[in-house]
């Protein structure tokens, strides 16, 4: 006994399912090149970033710096705004303006290895621009790449 309810339109053998599923592997195709192509012309119209990233800008400013660095090894690290809260466990504004240009420089300068100290022969001066970067005791200025950008050297 069959009931008219459970019948396919093949009769029975199976091709009505494969024609199902190729309707529906058809219909997920269209809608994948369709889907594809918007995004593509989506990216085609989008408008170029005009201003670059602080990362990017960081990179440039350092450039000619890195340049005059050792391959690799441990250099000096200064910078402005000075590092320190109110009291130790309280950063402000100014300490943490800090770090992110200490990292911010560490990244565009990589693999040399910044250090918060002056003791290496080589030390970076990373100050505001348009400041008149203080030379540390002992140490000369090797080359001041303006944007208050300095590289010092331990005088002999």
């Amino acid at each position: 006994m069959t009931d008219s309810a459970t019948q396919t339109p093949d009769g029975g053998d199976g091709t009505w399912a494969v024609i199902r599923a190729r309707v529906a592997l058809g219909l997920v195709l269209l809608y994948a090149v369709a889907s594809g192509g918007a995004w593509i012309r989506l990216a085609a119209t989008a408008p170029g970033r005009s201003v670059p990233d602080e990362i990017s800008t960081y990179e440039l400013r350092f450039q000619e710096l890195r340049a005059a660095l050792p391959a690799q090894g441990v250099v000096g690290y200064l910078g402005r705004p000075d590092p320190t809260g109110p009291t130790p466990g309280e950063p402000d504004v100014a300490s943490l303006l800090h770090f992110k240009r200490h990292l911010l420089a560490q990244y565009a300068l990589a693999p040399v290895l910044l250090l918060e100290s002056t003791e290496p022969e080589f030390v970076v001066g990373n100050f505001d621009p348009g400041t008149v970067p203080p030379t540390p005791a002992g140490f000369r200025i090797v080359r001041d790449f303006g944007d208050g950008l300095v590289l010092f050297r331990r005088a002999p």
